[in-house]
């Protein structure tokens, strides 16, 4: 797996990555990285196809790693960012460029395991769940899924690439989501990861779908999103 990190503090970069080599070792999978001081190097070398970025937000007085974030989407790249840093209150502002997790500095030792575990369980573990239409029983990725919502006795589920319908009501589909899904409005559920913007009465998702928000699950979203973005 080849990973690049962006810090400029020498002391910490190593920090960071013998805690990420460790989490992998203990997976069986070999690691491989990347290590720059600043962003225009780390986006020089995108070549080298990361799978996981670790971006630190103040790079001096130079560079700011929001910017760097925005350059790599820009250049569609796709890899997990997660931000790490000593300004806890830039969390949200990870959200608007994508970022993938954020880790506070000084809680590396207890934040790091619980990102990269969950980078593990969406990226790399690839849970599947079962789809029961009429049929058939169709195996997909969990994490395909964009949406599940009510469609009068069954549950109608949008993927990447497809809808599909399965023959249980949702309210029985949505026990097998797990913690990764939140629900927006009544007997309709999205996964976290897949939100691109929260709006007063609506959720965009990454494929530009929109979902109602109720203003009673309004608050449940959010906290679901800053969980995510923040390790938790």
């Amino acid at each position: 797996m080849k990973i690049a990190i962006c810090e400029d503090e020498l002391s910490f970069q190593q920090k960071l990555q013998s805690g990420v080599a460790e989490f992998f070792s203990e997976k069986g999978v070999e690691t491989e990285f990347f290590c720059f001081d600043n962003g225009a190097e780390l986006i020089q070398s995108l070549g080298n196809g990361y799978e996981v970025i670790f971006l630190d937000i103040n790079l001096g007085s130079r560079e700011d790693g929001m910017d760097i974030a925005a350059k790599l989407r820009g250049q569609s790249i796709s890899a997990p960012v997660i931000f790490v840093t000593s300004l806890e209150n830039r969390a949200i502002d990870g959200y608007d460029v994508g970022a993938y997790g954020f880790v506070v500095k000084k809680n590396l030792d207890e934040k790091l395991p619980k990102v990269l575990g969950k980078l593990w369980r969406e990226h790399f573990c690839r849970p599947t769940i079962a789809i029961q239409t009429k049929d058939s029983t169709e195996i997909i990725e969990l994490n395909s899924i964009v949406s599940a919502q009510s469609q009068g006795r069954c549950s109608l589920i949008k993927t990447d690439t497809a809808e599909l319908e399965d023959a249980r009501p949702i309210g029985r589909f949505a026990e097998l989501l797990g913690e990764d899904f939140v629900e927006v409005h009544k007997s309709v559920f999205v996964n976290i990861s897949k939100i691109k913007r929260i709006n007063n009465d609506t959720v965009t998702m990454c494929d530009e779908s929109v979902v109602p928000l109720s203003r009673r699950n309004r608050k449940n979203v959010m906290c679901a999103v800053m969980k995510r973005i923040g390790g938790k």
